[in-house]
C-alpha cells in the first residue's frame, strides 16, 4: 500500500516541473504598453498555462499502469494544490501590475512637474525665444493653453491610476491572504500525508 502514496508523490512533483516547463516553454513575454492590456495578456498566459498542464497530466495519468487509482484524498490533494498555484499565478500578476501603475504614476508626476517649470513666465518665453518670431504673445498664449490642456489631462490621469493602484492594492491583499490560508490549511496536510509513509 505504500506504493500508491509514493506514485502520489512522484506525480505530484512531476505535474510541479511539467507546469513549470511548459509556462516557461510555451508563453514568450508579451510587452503591451498598457497595463489593463498587460494583465489580460497575463490572465490568458496563466490560462494557456493550465491548459498544457492539465492535458499533460492526463496524458502522464494515462500511462500509468493499469487499476493504480488515486484515493479520494489524495485528488483532493491535487486539486487543493492546482488551486493554490492558481491563486500564487494571480498574486503575481497583481504585484507585476502593481509594480507598472507605480512607474506610470511616477512618470506622470515627473512630467507634471516639467509642465509646472515649462508654464512659468520664465518658461514660456524661453519656448518662445527660441522661435525667433514676432508673434510673441500670440505664440505665448497658444503655448500657455497648450500646457494648461497637457496639465489638466495629467491631473485626470493621475487619478484614474492612483484609483487603479488603490484597487490593485485592495485586490492583492485578499489574494496574498487567500494564498496564505491555502498554504496554511494544504502543506501541513501534505507534510502529514508524507510523515505517514515512515
Amino acid at each position: 500500500m505504500k506504493t500508491i502514496p509514493i506514485l502520489f508523490f512522484v506525480v505530484f512533483v512531476f505535474s510541479i516541473q511539467i507546469f513549470a516547463q511548459t509556462n516557461q516553454a510555451n508563453n514568450p513575454p508579451i510587452q503591451p504598453t498598457n497595463p489593463i492590456d498587460q494583465i489580460s495578456a497575463d490572465l490568458t498566459k496563466v490560462s494557456k498555462s493550465l491548459q498544457v498542464f492539465n492535458k499533460n497530466f492526463k496524458a502522464f495519468l494515462d500511462i500509468l499502469p493499469q487499476g493504480i487509482k488515486f484515493s479520494e484524498k489524495q485528488q483532493n490533494f491535487l486539486l487543493a494544490f492546482e488551486v493554490l498555484n492558481r491563486a500564487e499565478q494571480r498574486v503575481q500578476i497583481l504585484q507585476k501590475f502593481q509594480i507598472e501603475l507605480t512607474e506610470k504614476q511616477a512618470s506622470v508626476k515627473t512630467r507634471q512637474t516639467q509642465i509646472e517649470q515649462d508654464s512659468s513666465p520664465e518658461g514660456i518665453d524661453r519656448s518662445v525665444a527660441l522661435l525667433g518670431t514676432t508673434r510673441t504673445e500670440e505664440i505665448r498664449d497658444s503655448r500657455r493653453k497648450t500646457l494648461e490642456a497637457e496639465r489638466n489631462s495629467l491631473r485626470q490621469l493621475v487619478a484614474q491610476i492612483n484609483q487603479n493602484l488603490a484597487d490593485t492594492d485592495n485586490e492583492l491583499r485578499q489574494a496574498s491572504a487567500f494564498v496564505k490560508r491555502l498554504r496554511d490549511k494544504i502543506l501541513p496536510q501534505i507534510e502529514q500525508e508524507f510523515s505517514d509513509l515512515k
